[in-house]
Formats: C-alpha cells, structure tokens, sequence
C-alpha cells in the first residue's frame, strides 16, 4: 500500500511453482488496517505448477514468485491451525466471481494473531480440491511469539498435483531498520524475495532464477 506508514497492514501475494497443474491460481482482494505500531509484515505464498498463474509479476525457472507487499502487526499468541483433512470443495463457498474456485475466508478460528485482532483477516481463491495441511510447530512461530524475528506460517494448503499456498508472517525489521517505513522504503521486488525467499521456498536463493519482476498500483496500494 503505497505511501502508508509501517503500521498499516499491508497484503501480499507470493507463489512458487515446480510442475504443470490443471488449475491456476487467482488473486483476490485483501482489506487492512492499523492495528499496531510493531511492524510485522504478511504475506501469502504458493507454490504451484502452473506457468499461466493470472497476472504473476514474478516467474522463475523452478519457482514463481508472484506479488509482495508488507503488512504491519503485533502477535500475542503462537498460531495453531486446527487443519482439516478434507477437500476445501466441501466446506467452503463458490467464489463469486469464479465458480470453478472456493473462498477461504481467514477468521479468528484459524490464527492466535487473529483471535487477537494483530492481523486483519484476508482472504483468496483456491481450488476446490485441495485440503488445509497442518503448519509444523518449527515453522508456526510457536515458539517466538510474540516477537518472532524470523517469519512464520500462518496457515497452509495444498495438492500432491498442483502445489501449496501458505500464508506467511514477517516481522518488518527483517527487511529495514527503518521506523514508520513504507513499501518504498523497503525496496525492490528482487530486493524481498531476496529477503525471504529461502523462508518461501526452502532453498537457498539465486537470484538468477528470477526471470521478471513488476510492480503494480491499485488505488493506494502498492502491489
């Protein structure tokens, strides 16, 4: 969100993809506001197949990194996802907008930084026959909060066959120093995924995987 402080919350799409998949991904929209002054940032990544990913800013040879932005919270509590074993298809409602995808909605039952109001609830689209997969206590941020100084998993899902998406938490200071940053400040796309890459993907960064990268404005969002 362009020319906002640190503090507002901020959203942020990420993807990365290893094989073809029969589904793509869409964006949806991420509403946000100030809830705290310690800067945190949040993000959501995929890992998919698909190399039509719609509007994908970032494209790599192994990995596809799509969208960043930062967001700003404070988290009280340790996130612990009660994971369901089942297709989302059968508990989550049509997209609106794309009746081949579902709407996950993120409410209070699905992250202690939700319960406790540090995160405003986001939401996007995934297939249908994918199925919510439990966050390891390692990368849950379990045992840092509520000041973490490295990033942590919010929430996960994913298909053998098509990929994951994973919501991911990063406290701000990972990325600058700087106090009341905005997404300016922080820098680059390539200067992000740099940043927290090797968190997303797991592997050691090469910033020669990196094919493209744009940024886009919407309204007073930075994107």
């Amino acid at each position: 969100m362009a020319n906002a402080s640190a503090a507002p919350l901020l959203s942020s799409i990420v993807s990365t993809s290893s094989s073809s998949r029969s589904h793509s991904l869409p964006s949806a929209p991420f509403e946000y506001v100030p809830i705290a002054s310690n800067p945190c940032k949040v993000s959501v990544t995929t890992a998919t197949p698909d190399s039509s990913l719609r509007k994908s800013p970032f494209v790599r040879r192994r990995d596809l990194v799509a969208g960043i932005a930062l967001a700003a919270a404070l988290t009280k509590e340790p996130p612990s996802v009660a994971a369901r074993e089942v297709e989302v298809g059968s508990y989550l409602p049509p997209a609106p907008t794309d009746p081949a995808f579902v709407v996950f909605k993120a409410t209070s039952k699905d992250t202690p930084a939700l319960r406790a109001g540090n995160v405003q609830p986001y939401e996007f689209l995934l297939p249908p026959t994918w199925k919510q997969t439990r966050v390891a206590n390692v990368l849950s941020g379990n045992y840092c909060q509520p000041k973490c100084a490295e990033p942590w998993v919010e929430v996960k899902f994913e298909d053998e066959k098509q990929g994951k998406v994973q919501v991911v938490a990063s406290p701000l200071v990972r990325l600058t120093n700087k106090p009341n940053a905005t997404i300016e400040d922080i820098g680059s796309p390539e200067k992000v995924i740099a940043s927290l890459g090797p968190f997303v993907t797991g592997n050691t960064f090469d910033s020669d995987e990196l094919l493209e990268a744009s940024i886009e404005k919407s309204g007073d969002q930075t994107l």
